[in-house]
């Protein structure tokens, strides 16, 4: 049972702005036990601890999704859940391992992934099977529903109802649209610049 349950809305292009949130949580002693649809956080009281949250994007077959945490698991990572196509997991940011060529001890890598390029091939993954999809019921539906309340819906308090609907779904998904254009633009831009 969870201690605690909040709700946070971060849409496709906020997945680093939801891993802070994740690893903030830790740090005030709070660990993610699990996440639900429409963004509902349960977390489990814990002592503080210094823990990195990661997210990845990578839909996977049934069949492939053992060996796709193992790779993970290979690096340290604690596979929590999938949700929405999104991957979860988490590891400690102090997890060391001896170097295998000295006595050195090395710091795993923080991040899942090895480059920029890497990163800009997620966002071209969530732009193709999330934001195309989002799009097509966008031109298809919305506008058509939009449209079609305006000029043939009678103006009566059903008519305006509809339409007032329509209008209220018309504005949200533009809202969300603007929102993840401005967002997947400014990851672009950040990937590209360090690379």
């Amino acid at each position: 049972m969870a201690d605690k349950k909040e709700f946070h809305l971060f849409l496709l292009p906020e997945y680093e702005e939801e891993e802070k949130y994740l690893n903030k949580m830790a740090k005030k002693g709070y660990r993610l036990e699990k996440v639900t649809l429409p963004g509902i956080y349960s977390f489990t009281k814990t002592e503080p601890e210094d823990m990195i949250y990661r997210i990845d994007f990578n839909p996977q077959k049934k069949e492939d999704l053992a060996g796709y945490h193992q790779m993970f698991a290979d690096y340290g990572w604690e596979y929590l859940q999938d949700m929405n196509e999104y991957s979860y997991f988490r590891k400690p940011a102090d997890v060391r391992d001896k170097d295998a060529d000295s006595d050195h001890d090395i710091c795993w890598n923080e991040d899942i992934y090895s480059d920029n390029d890497s990163r800009l091939d997620m966002i071209k993954r969530i732009l193709k099977t999330k934001m195309l999809p989002f799009m097509i019921l966008f031109l298809g539906i919305v506008i058509p529903q939009f449209v079609g309340a305006i000029f043939h819906g009678s103006m009566g308090p059903a008519g305006r109802t509809i339409l007032i609907m329509w209008t209220v779904v018309l504005v949200l998904y533009i809202y969300i649209f603007v929102r993840c254009y401005v967002g997947f633009k400014r990851l672009k831009k950040k990937y590209e610049s360090e690379m």
